[in-house]
Protein backbone atom coordinates (compact mmCIF):
# COMPACT_ATOMS: atom_id res chain seq x y z
CA UNK A 1 0.00 0.00 0.00
CA UNK A 2 1.45 3.48 -0.60
CA UNK A 3 1.61 6.23 1.90
CA UNK A 4 2.10 9.31 2.17
CA UNK A 5 2.86 12.40 4.40
CA UNK A 6 0.04 14.25 2.84
CA UNK A 7 -3.01 13.38 0.07
CA UNK A 8 -4.72 16.37 -1.35
CA UNK A 9 -7.93 15.57 -2.82
CA UNK A 10 -8.41 18.15 -5.60
CA UNK A 11 -5.67 19.94 -7.64
CA UNK A 12 -7.34 23.38 -7.86
CA UNK A 13 -5.60 26.65 -5.94
CA UNK A 14 -6.11 24.93 -2.84
CA UNK A 15 -5.03 22.07 -3.21
CA UNK A 16 -2.01 22.73 -5.54
CA UNK A 17 -0.60 25.49 -3.50
CA UNK A 18 -1.06 23.13 -0.25
CA UNK A 19 0.94 20.52 -2.40
CA UNK A 20 4.23 22.57 -3.66
CA UNK A 21 4.63 24.14 0.11
CA UNK A 22 4.48 21.03 1.86
CA UNK A 23 7.04 19.06 -1.31
CA UNK A 24 9.36 22.48 -0.42
CA UNK A 25 8.85 21.68 3.37
CA UNK A 26 10.32 17.76 2.49
CA UNK A 27 7.28 15.60 2.89
CA UNK A 28 5.87 13.21 0.74
CA UNK A 29 3.06 14.30 -1.16
CA UNK A 30 0.13 12.82 -3.71
CA UNK A 31 -2.17 15.76 -5.06
CA UNK A 32 -5.76 13.23 -6.31
CA UNK A 33 -7.87 14.77 -9.46
CA UNK A 34 -10.50 13.73 -11.45
CA UNK A 35 -9.66 16.18 -14.18
CA UNK A 36 -7.28 18.73 -15.04
CA UNK A 37 -4.84 20.63 -12.66
CA UNK A 38 -5.41 23.96 -11.68
CA UNK A 39 -8.78 23.19 -11.04
CA UNK A 40 -12.01 25.35 -12.30
CA UNK A 41 -9.76 28.71 -11.91
CA UNK A 42 -7.45 27.64 -14.44
CA UNK A 43 -9.36 25.25 -16.80
CA UNK A 44 -13.45 27.27 -16.60
CA UNK A 45 -13.11 30.21 -14.45
CA UNK A 46 -10.55 33.17 -13.77
CA UNK A 47 -8.02 32.66 -16.42
CA UNK A 48 -10.32 32.04 -19.26
CA UNK A 49 -12.45 34.72 -18.56
CA UNK A 50 -9.90 37.21 -17.89
CA UNK A 51 -8.54 36.05 -21.74
CA UNK A 52 -12.07 36.75 -22.93
CA UNK A 53 -12.31 40.21 -21.35
CA UNK A 54 -8.91 40.89 -23.02
CA UNK A 55 -9.90 39.90 -26.43
CA UNK A 56 -13.75 41.85 -25.16
CA UNK A 57 -11.27 45.04 -24.21
CA UNK A 58 -10.00 45.36 -27.94
CA UNK A 59 -12.85 46.70 -29.42
CA UNK A 60 -12.83 49.77 -26.78
CA UNK A 61 -9.34 50.11 -27.74
CA UNK A 62 -9.86 50.01 -31.29
CA UNK A 63 -12.44 52.73 -30.55
CA UNK A 64 -9.50 54.89 -28.91
CA UNK A 65 -7.09 53.93 -31.66
CA UNK A 66 -9.68 55.14 -34.17
CA UNK A 67 -8.81 58.59 -32.50
CA UNK A 68 -5.70 59.09 -33.88
CA UNK A 69 -5.71 56.53 -36.58
CA UNK A 70 -4.61 58.53 -40.18
CA UNK A 71 -7.74 56.83 -41.40
CA UNK A 72 -10.85 55.75 -39.83
CA UNK A 73 -10.86 51.86 -39.61
CA UNK A 74 -13.98 49.31 -38.84
CA UNK A 75 -12.89 46.40 -36.24
CA UNK A 76 -14.55 43.75 -36.14
CA UNK A 77 -13.46 41.25 -33.19
CA UNK A 78 -13.08 37.16 -33.97
CA UNK A 79 -14.50 35.25 -31.67
CA UNK A 80 -12.69 31.99 -32.92
CA UNK A 81 -9.36 33.59 -32.32
CA UNK A 82 -10.46 35.05 -28.70
CA UNK A 83 -11.43 31.71 -27.96
CA UNK A 84 -8.34 29.90 -29.84
CA UNK A 85 -5.90 32.33 -27.61
CA UNK A 86 -7.98 31.58 -24.01
CA UNK A 87 -7.24 28.14 -24.84
CA UNK A 88 -3.49 28.76 -25.61
CA UNK A 89 -3.17 30.60 -22.08
CA UNK A 90 -5.00 27.96 -20.43
CA UNK A 91 -2.70 25.36 -21.88
CA UNK A 92 0.26 26.85 -21.59
CA UNK A 93 -0.04 27.35 -17.91
CA UNK A 94 -1.47 23.65 -16.84
CA UNK A 95 1.71 22.27 -18.33
CA UNK A 96 3.41 24.70 -16.60
CA UNK A 97 1.97 23.53 -13.20
CA UNK A 98 2.32 20.13 -14.04
CA UNK A 99 6.16 20.66 -14.63
CA UNK A 100 6.47 22.52 -11.22
CA UNK A 101 4.69 19.61 -9.04
CA UNK A 102 7.12 16.96 -11.18
CA UNK A 103 9.25 19.32 -10.30
CA UNK A 104 8.57 19.12 -6.94
CA UNK A 105 7.87 15.46 -6.66
CA UNK A 106 4.50 15.41 -6.37
CA UNK A 107 2.30 12.33 -7.61
CA UNK A 108 -0.14 13.47 -9.39
CA UNK A 109 -2.79 10.55 -9.46
CA UNK A 110 -4.98 10.90 -11.72
CA UNK A 111 -8.76 9.79 -10.76
CA UNK A 112 -11.71 10.45 -8.21
CA UNK A 113 -10.70 10.02 -5.19
CA UNK A 114 -12.72 8.73 -1.66
CA UNK A 115 -12.32 8.04 1.68
CA UNK A 116 -12.63 4.63 3.00
CA UNK A 117 -11.37 5.33 6.56
CA UNK A 118 -9.96 7.89 8.72
CA UNK A 119 -6.42 7.62 7.42
CA UNK A 120 -7.52 5.50 4.09
CA UNK A 121 -8.70 6.99 0.47
CA UNK A 122 -9.27 4.95 -2.94
CA UNK A 123 -8.14 6.47 -5.80
CA UNK A 124 -7.67 5.32 -9.64
CA UNK A 125 -7.89 1.77 -8.16
CA UNK A 126 -4.96 2.27 -5.55
CA UNK A 127 -5.38 2.28 -1.61
CA UNK A 128 -3.46 4.95 -0.60
CA UNK A 129 -2.59 5.19 3.22
CA UNK A 130 -2.10 9.19 4.68
CA UNK A 131 -0.98 11.00 7.85
CA UNK A 132 -2.64 13.60 6.99
CA UNK A 133 -5.25 14.60 4.04
CA UNK A 134 -6.59 17.96 2.82
CA UNK A 135 -9.89 18.37 0.57
CA UNK A 136 -9.98 20.69 -1.91
CA UNK A 137 -12.18 19.48 -4.29
CA UNK A 138 -14.09 23.42 -4.72
CA UNK A 139 -17.32 23.75 -5.81
CA UNK A 140 -19.90 22.98 -9.43
CA UNK A 141 -22.13 25.88 -10.96
CA UNK A 142 -25.22 25.32 -9.72
CA UNK A 143 -28.54 24.48 -11.65
CA UNK A 144 -31.53 25.97 -11.47
CA UNK A 145 -35.32 25.55 -13.43
CA UNK A 146 -34.69 21.85 -13.89
CA UNK A 147 -32.03 22.40 -16.58
CA UNK A 148 -29.79 20.27 -17.93
CA UNK A 149 -26.44 21.16 -19.22
CA UNK A 150 -27.19 20.58 -22.44
CA UNK A 151 -30.15 23.87 -22.10
CA UNK A 152 -28.16 25.99 -20.16
CA UNK A 153 -25.09 27.21 -20.46
CA UNK A 154 -23.13 27.46 -16.95
CA UNK A 155 -19.20 28.57 -16.27
CA UNK A 156 -18.20 24.79 -17.12
CA UNK A 157 -19.57 24.34 -20.58
CA UNK A 158 -19.28 28.03 -21.56
CA UNK A 159 -15.92 28.11 -23.00
CA UNK A 160 -16.83 25.12 -25.39
CA UNK A 161 -18.76 27.77 -27.38
CA UNK A 162 -17.92 27.41 -31.43
CA UNK A 163 -19.82 30.57 -31.87
CA UNK A 164 -21.21 33.74 -29.80
CA UNK A 165 -25.32 33.44 -30.45
CA UNK A 166 -27.27 36.31 -31.33
CA UNK A 167 -28.84 37.04 -28.04
CA UNK A 168 -28.43 35.52 -24.29
CA UNK A 169 -30.51 35.91 -21.53
CA UNK A 170 -28.08 35.69 -18.30
CA UNK A 171 -29.41 35.14 -15.36
CA UNK A 172 -27.65 36.41 -12.28
CA UNK A 173 -26.19 39.87 -12.19
CA UNK A 174 -23.56 39.46 -9.40
CA UNK A 175 -19.76 39.27 -10.38
CA UNK A 176 -19.81 36.41 -12.83
CA UNK A 177 -22.73 37.84 -14.51
CA UNK A 178 -21.63 40.87 -15.59
CA UNK A 179 -18.04 39.93 -16.65
CA UNK A 180 -19.67 37.96 -19.03
CA UNK A 181 -22.58 40.48 -19.83
CA UNK A 182 -19.60 42.90 -20.41
CA UNK A 183 -17.82 40.54 -23.08
CA UNK A 184 -20.55 39.55 -25.13
CA UNK A 185 -22.20 42.91 -25.31
CA UNK A 186 -18.67 43.95 -27.10
CA UNK A 187 -18.90 41.02 -29.12
CA UNK A 188 -22.29 42.31 -30.81
CA UNK A 189 -24.47 40.00 -28.62
CA UNK A 190 -27.93 40.97 -27.63
CA UNK A 191 -28.09 40.82 -23.96
CA UNK A 192 -30.94 40.95 -21.16
CA UNK A 193 -29.71 40.51 -17.20
CA UNK A 194 -32.15 38.97 -15.02
CA UNK A 195 -31.28 39.53 -11.37
CA UNK A 196 -33.84 39.04 -8.31
CA UNK A 197 -32.03 41.60 -6.26
CA UNK A 198 -32.91 45.47 -6.47
CA UNK A 199 -29.85 45.97 -8.02
CA UNK A 200 -26.89 44.34 -9.95
CA UNK A 201 -23.43 43.71 -7.98
CA UNK A 202 -25.81 43.18 -4.83
CA UNK A 203 -23.38 42.49 -2.56
CA UNK A 204 -21.14 45.72 -3.96
CA UNK A 205 -21.23 49.42 -3.07
CA UNK A 206 -24.60 50.79 -4.11
CA UNK A 207 -22.69 53.99 -5.89
CA UNK A 208 -20.21 51.28 -7.81
CA UNK A 209 -23.52 49.16 -8.72
CA UNK A 210 -25.26 51.91 -10.11
CA UNK A 211 -22.64 53.34 -12.14
CA UNK A 212 -21.96 49.70 -13.79
CA UNK A 213 -25.13 49.51 -14.48
CA UNK A 214 -25.30 52.72 -16.48
CA UNK A 215 -22.59 51.47 -18.32
CA UNK A 216 -23.96 48.25 -19.22
CA UNK A 217 -27.16 50.14 -20.38
CA UNK A 218 -24.15 52.28 -22.53
CA UNK A 219 -24.16 48.88 -24.63
CA UNK A 220 -27.56 48.42 -24.93
CA UNK A 221 -27.47 45.75 -22.78
CA UNK A 222 -30.98 45.36 -20.86
CA UNK A 223 -31.23 44.68 -17.24
CA UNK A 224 -34.35 43.86 -14.90
CA UNK A 225 -33.83 43.52 -11.76
CA UNK A 226 -36.42 42.44 -9.04
CA UNK A 227 -37.03 39.90 -11.74
CA UNK A 228 -38.62 37.19 -9.78
CA UNK A 229 -38.01 34.34 -12.85
CA UNK A 230 -41.19 31.21 -12.25
CA UNK A 231 -39.18 29.03 -15.05
CA UNK A 232 -37.42 28.90 -18.01
CA UNK A 233 -37.89 26.74 -21.08
CA UNK A 234 -34.72 26.21 -23.05
CA UNK A 235 -34.91 23.90 -26.87
CA UNK A 236 -32.15 23.14 -28.78
CA UNK A 237 -32.26 27.10 -30.61
CA UNK A 238 -34.30 28.97 -28.36
CA UNK A 239 -34.95 29.68 -24.23
CA UNK A 240 -37.74 31.47 -22.97
CA UNK A 241 -37.32 32.81 -19.50
CA UNK A 242 -41.15 33.32 -17.72
CA UNK A 243 -41.14 36.08 -15.10
CA UNK A 244 -43.65 35.83 -11.98
CA UNK A 245 -45.83 39.44 -13.62
CA UNK A 246 -46.31 37.09 -16.70
CA UNK A 247 -43.50 38.80 -19.17
CA UNK A 248 -41.43 36.27 -20.81
CA UNK A 249 -37.86 37.25 -21.88
CA UNK A 250 -37.04 35.10 -25.43
CA UNK A 251 -33.26 34.59 -26.61
CA UNK A 252 -31.31 31.99 -28.49
CA UNK A 253 -29.23 30.98 -25.36
CA UNK A 254 -29.49 31.34 -21.46
CA UNK A 255 -26.40 31.38 -18.85
CA UNK A 256 -26.84 30.62 -15.78
CA UNK A 257 -24.64 32.95 -13.11
CA UNK A 258 -26.27 32.30 -9.69
CA UNK A 259 -23.67 30.61 -7.55
CA UNK A 260 -22.06 27.48 -6.76
CA UNK A 261 -23.20 23.80 -5.57
CA UNK A 262 -20.52 21.79 -2.73
CA UNK A 263 -20.42 18.23 -4.68
CA UNK A 264 -19.16 16.32 -1.93
CA UNK A 265 -21.63 13.17 -1.90
CA UNK A 266 -19.34 10.96 -3.48
CA UNK A 267 -16.39 11.65 -1.23
CA UNK A 268 -16.73 9.36 0.89
CA UNK A 269 -16.87 11.53 3.98
CA UNK A 270 -18.64 10.19 6.45
CA UNK A 271 -16.35 7.29 6.44
CA UNK A 272 -13.92 9.62 7.29
CA UNK A 273 -15.44 11.24 10.14
CA UNK A 274 -15.83 14.51 8.29
CA UNK A 275 -18.93 16.77 8.95
CA UNK A 276 -20.93 18.99 5.99
CA UNK A 277 -23.15 21.67 6.51
CA UNK A 278 -26.06 21.80 5.26
CA UNK A 279 -25.06 22.56 1.86
CA UNK A 280 -22.69 20.32 1.49
CA UNK A 281 -19.39 22.27 2.30
CA UNK A 282 -17.09 21.02 4.86
CA UNK A 283 -16.94 21.95 8.31
CA UNK A 284 -13.77 23.12 9.91
CA UNK A 285 -11.98 24.90 12.79
CA UNK A 286 -9.94 28.75 12.47
CA UNK A 287 -7.15 26.55 11.19
CA UNK A 288 -9.14 24.58 8.38
CA UNK A 289 -9.29 21.39 10.60
CA UNK A 290 -12.65 19.39 10.11
CA UNK A 291 -14.09 17.27 12.27
CA UNK A 292 -11.24 14.58 12.11
CA UNK A 293 -8.10 15.50 13.09
CA UNK A 294 -5.84 14.55 10.47
CA UNK A 295 -7.83 15.83 7.59
CA UNK A 296 -8.67 19.66 6.62
CA UNK A 297 -10.23 21.40 3.61
CA UNK A 298 -9.41 24.83 2.34
CA UNK A 299 -11.00 26.99 -0.76
CA UNK A 300 -14.28 27.30 -2.16
CA UNK A 301 -15.59 23.42 -0.51
CA UNK A 302 -14.81 25.07 2.67
CA UNK A 303 -17.59 27.37 2.17
CA UNK A 304 -15.79 30.52 3.70
CA UNK A 305 -14.69 32.76 0.80
CA UNK A 306 -15.05 31.33 -3.12
CA UNK A 307 -11.80 33.01 -4.15
CA UNK A 308 -8.64 31.75 -6.04
CA UNK A 309 -6.73 33.60 -4.20
CA UNK A 310 -7.91 32.68 -0.77
CA UNK A 311 -7.53 28.92 -1.57
CA UNK A 312 -3.97 29.72 -2.08
CA UNK A 313 -3.61 31.06 0.77
CA UNK A 314 -5.68 28.56 2.66
CA UNK A 315 -3.84 25.55 1.29
CA UNK A 316 -0.01 27.23 2.05
CA UNK A 317 -1.26 28.09 5.79
CA UNK A 318 -2.33 23.98 6.19
CA UNK A 319 0.74 22.85 4.03
CA UNK A 320 2.96 24.87 6.89
CA UNK A 321 0.88 23.84 9.64
CA UNK A 322 1.28 19.92 8.98
CA UNK A 323 4.95 20.86 8.60
CA UNK A 324 5.03 21.83 11.94
CA UNK A 325 5.50 25.75 11.20
CA UNK A 326 3.21 28.25 13.03
CA UNK A 327 1.72 30.20 10.13
CA UNK A 328 0.02 33.67 10.41
CA UNK A 329 -3.73 33.23 10.89
CA UNK A 330 -4.12 36.91 10.27
CA UNK A 331 -4.91 37.20 6.70
CA UNK A 332 -5.84 40.84 6.51
CA UNK A 333 -8.54 42.26 4.49
CA UNK A 334 -9.59 40.19 1.63
CA UNK A 335 -9.83 42.23 -1.84
CA UNK A 336 -11.89 41.85 -4.63
CA UNK A 337 -11.17 42.32 -8.43
CA UNK A 338 -14.37 42.04 -10.61
CA UNK A 339 -13.55 42.19 -14.37
CA UNK A 340 -15.94 44.02 -15.72
CA UNK A 341 -15.49 47.20 -18.15
CA UNK A 342 -14.83 49.16 -16.40
CA UNK A 343 -13.21 46.58 -14.14
CA UNK A 344 -14.34 46.74 -10.50
CA UNK A 345 -12.30 46.97 -7.02
CA UNK A 346 -13.52 46.60 -3.27
CA UNK A 347 -12.41 45.93 0.47
CA UNK A 348 -13.59 46.31 3.58
CA UNK A 349 -17.04 48.14 4.58
CA UNK A 350 -19.15 49.42 2.01
CA UNK A 351 -20.58 53.46 2.21
CA UNK A 352 -24.38 51.33 2.81
CA UNK A 353 -22.72 49.16 6.29
CA UNK A 354 -20.07 51.30 7.62
CA UNK A 355 -20.56 52.54 11.10
CA UNK A 356 -22.36 55.74 12.19
CA UNK A 357 -19.78 58.56 11.84
CA UNK A 358 -17.50 56.97 9.18
CA UNK A 359 -15.71 60.17 6.82
CA UNK A 360 -16.45 59.07 3.25
CA UNK A 361 -13.99 60.95 0.41
CA UNK A 362 -14.06 60.24 -3.53
CA UNK A 363 -12.43 61.20 -6.17
CA UNK A 364 -13.48 60.64 -10.36
CA UNK A 365 -10.81 59.24 -12.86
CA UNK A 366 -12.09 62.47 -15.11
CA UNK A 367 -10.06 64.55 -12.91
CA UNK A 368 -6.67 62.43 -13.87
CA UNK A 369 -5.32 63.64 -17.02
CA UNK A 370 -3.49 60.22 -17.21
CA UNK A 371 -7.08 59.00 -17.57
CA UNK A 372 -7.61 61.33 -20.19
CA UNK A 373 -4.27 60.21 -21.82
CA UNK A 374 -5.54 56.90 -22.23
CA UNK A 375 -9.68 57.61 -22.86
CA UNK A 376 -10.36 55.91 -19.66
CA UNK A 377 -12.51 58.49 -17.41
CA UNK A 378 -15.50 56.66 -16.18
CA UNK A 379 -15.46 55.55 -12.63
CA UNK A 380 -14.23 56.76 -9.17
CA UNK A 381 -12.16 55.90 -5.93
CA UNK A 382 -14.15 55.83 -2.51
CA UNK A 383 -12.58 55.88 0.87
CA UNK A 384 -14.05 55.21 4.15
CA UNK A 385 -12.62 56.22 7.29
CA UNK A 386 -13.67 55.52 10.71
CA UNK A 387 -15.34 58.57 12.18
CA UNK A 388 -12.92 58.85 15.38
CA UNK A 389 -9.91 56.91 14.74
CA UNK A 390 -9.17 57.94 10.95
CA UNK A 391 -8.28 53.86 10.35
CA UNK A 392 -9.48 53.11 6.47
CA UNK A 393 -12.34 50.55 6.81
CA UNK A 394 -13.02 50.30 3.33
CA UNK A 395 -11.97 51.01 -0.47
CA UNK A 396 -14.26 50.55 -3.60
CA UNK A 397 -13.47 51.71 -6.94
CA UNK A 398 -14.81 51.41 -10.70
CA UNK A 399 -12.64 52.47 -13.29
CA UNK A 400 -9.14 51.67 -15.27
CA UNK A 401 -6.75 49.30 -13.13
CA UNK A 402 -8.91 49.15 -10.16
CA UNK A 403 -8.57 45.73 -10.07
CA UNK A 404 -5.34 46.29 -9.32
CA UNK A 405 -5.52 49.42 -7.63
CA UNK A 406 -7.68 48.08 -4.90
CA UNK A 407 -4.60 46.23 -3.17
CA UNK A 408 -3.30 49.79 -2.45
CA UNK A 409 -5.81 50.31 0.03
CA UNK A 410 -5.91 46.50 1.07
CA UNK A 411 -2.15 46.83 2.20
CA UNK A 412 -3.46 49.98 3.66
CA UNK A 413 -5.97 48.38 5.67
CA UNK A 414 -3.53 45.56 6.48
CA UNK A 415 -0.74 48.24 7.75
CA UNK A 416 -3.51 50.05 10.32
CA UNK A 417 -3.30 53.14 8.11
CA UNK A 418 -5.51 56.27 8.41
CA UNK A 419 -6.46 57.77 5.96
CA UNK A 420 -4.59 60.99 6.51
CA UNK A 421 -1.46 58.59 6.01
CA UNK A 422 -2.73 57.10 3.21
CA UNK A 423 -2.98 60.53 1.94
CA UNK A 424 0.42 62.02 3.03
CA UNK A 425 2.31 58.76 0.62
CA UNK A 426 3.63 59.92 -1.89
CA UNK A 427 1.89 58.96 -5.36
CA UNK A 428 3.96 59.51 -9.19
CA UNK A 429 2.16 61.94 -11.48
CA UNK A 430 0.39 61.68 -13.79
CA UNK A 431 -1.10 58.38 -12.73
CA UNK A 432 -4.16 56.92 -12.10
CA UNK A 433 -3.37 55.55 -8.68
CA UNK A 434 -3.61 59.06 -7.65
CA UNK A 435 -7.47 59.04 -7.82
CA UNK A 436 -6.62 56.99 -4.84
CA UNK A 437 -4.72 59.65 -3.05
CA UNK A 438 -7.04 62.48 -4.06
CA UNK A 439 -9.83 60.01 -2.37
CA UNK A 440 -7.78 59.81 1.09
CA UNK A 441 -7.53 63.65 0.98
CA UNK A 442 -10.97 64.19 -0.01
CA UNK A 443 -12.11 62.07 3.09
CA UNK A 444 -10.85 65.27 5.25
CA UNK A 445 -12.12 67.73 2.27
CA UNK A 446 -8.53 68.24 1.60
CA UNK A 447 -8.42 66.58 -2.15
CA UNK A 448 -6.37 69.30 -4.37
CA UNK A 449 -8.24 68.91 -7.72
CA UNK A 450 -12.02 68.64 -6.88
Amino acid sequence: MDSFDLVVLGGGPGGYSAALRAAGAGLKVAVVEKDLVGGACLNRGCVPAKAWIAGAETVDHAAHINQVAESPFEFTPSFSKIAAREKKIVAQFRKALSSLLKKKDVEVIKGEGAFTAPDRITAAGREIAFKHALIATGTAPARLFGLSADQALDTNSIFDMDEPPASMIIIGAGVVGCEFACVFARLGVRVTMLEMMPSILPRMDGEVARLMERELKKLKVEVITGANIKGVEAKPTEATAVLENGAEVVAEKVFLSVGRSFPTGALGLEKAGVKTRENGSVETDPDYRTSSPNIFAVGDVAGRFLLAYTAYREGAFVADLIAGKSPDRNFGPVPMSIFTIPEIGAVGVTQEDAPPGAKVGSFMFRGLARAHATGEIAGFVKIIADGETDLVLGAHMIGPRSTDMIHIAAVAMKAGMTARQLGETLFAHPTLAEAVLEAAHDVHGQALHK
